[in-house]
């Protein structure tokens, strides 16, 4: 008897489970009335030649807004006008509200993908609101038409960039409303160049479009772009108006013997007696301020000086000068005390 009551127990149990199994999962509702569609928007040439983009912005209505993201219960459909083949497929963002009420979605097709599917600019094509099966007892189906207006007539890459930037920010401000978004959590900021994406807009309509700042990197505050560069030509044209400041003058026959003196080509006297003179002012300088410091820097003045009127050479100068700054650095770091 012990044992029939297990079996009994055991055979009650199962069936129990298999009556939860069984149970159908409760349904999302359905919307509210009819979703309803603020704007198609198709552009071609975004990325590059013979490629679609295709912009849904609507509203799918709900008072109480349902526990299952959007993404789990809506289907967005480009139908052909067979109403049979379909070219794409995709899934709102639930951005807000659970991706439900006021949303924009988005279809993207490589030129390849365009050309493969048979796809035909200025085309009626079906846009299909598809209930998900597993969200509703009776999955709903709503159908719109692509109409002549919906097309860009922008054809040139750089124009259509521009007229889709331009929709987004205006569908931005428009969400801003419908959202009721403040100031705070706008997803529009306004800069000194104009009106661009916010931090919150920007996460919004890169998971809405994807790919986006590809396509309009002028909506976005930091803009990443390939400078074109021309190399800097150098010249030694102030060094040769140092050493030819004093052409026909007695200086300069002074600065001829300089150099026949060494038998160098440049004037390597003048440069001696240069350094030699910097040098004591440096030293005289240590010894009445008791600092090395105000040595160098005053000595460094003295070469930029002569330098200027042409007996110590532009080159030689950087080198010291890049000395006087490793010794500075020195000092600013502690390593000379």
């Amino acid at each position: 008897m012990k044992r029939i009551k297990t079996v009994t127990i055991a055979v009650l149990m199962a069936l129990v489970g298999l009556a939860v199994i069984a149970a159908p999962v409760q349904a999302t509702d359905l919307p509210d009335s009819t979703p309803t569609i603020e704007g198609f928007n198709v552009y071609r040439n975004v990325l590059e030649t013979g490629d679609w983009l295709l912009l849904i912005y609507a509203n799918i209505p709900y008072t109480t807004i349902p526990d299952e993201p959007v993404s789990q219960t809506f289907i967005w459909r480009f139908i052909s006008t067979d109403n049979v083949t379909e070219f794409g497929a995709a899934t709102s963002n639930s951005w807000n509200e659970n991706g439900h009420g006021y949303n924009l979605t988005s279809m993207y097709w490589d030129a390849g993908n365009v050309t493969a599917r048979g796809m035909t600019w200025d085309t009626a094509y079906t846009i299909r609101l598809s209930g998900n099966p597993s969200a509703f007892a009776s999955p709903p189906e709503y159908n719109y038409t692509l109409s002549a207006a919906d097309y860009s007539t922008a054809n040139a890459t750089e124009d259509v960039r521009t007229e889709l930037g331009l929709g987004i920010l205006n569908t931005g401000a428009d969400l801003d409303v419908r959202w009721g978004l403040g100031a705070a959590y706008s997803l529009l900021s306004q800069t000194e160049a104009g009106t661009v994406l916010s931090i919150y807009g920007e996460a919004f309509f890169r998971m809405a479009i994807y790919g986006l700042q590809g396509m309009c990197p002028q909506i976005f505050a930091y803009v990443i772009e390939d400078l074109d560069l021309e190399p800097r030509t150098w010249s030694i044209t102030y060094i040769t108006y140092l050493e030819n400041q004093y052409v026909g003058t007695w200086v300069d026959t002074a600065k001829g013997a300089g150099a026949a003196l060494f038998g160098t080509d440049f004037d390597l006297t003048s440069m001696i007696i240069a350094i030699l003179a910097c040098a004591g002012i440096g030293i005289c300088s240590i010894i009445l301020s008791g600092d090395a410091w105000h040595g160098v820097a005053d000595a460094r003045t003295g070469l930029i000086a002569v330098t200027r009127l042409g007996f110590f050479q532009l080159g030689f100068l950087a080198v010291l000068v890049a000395v006087a700054l490793l010794y500075g650095a020195a000092r600013l770091w502690g390593v000379f005390k």
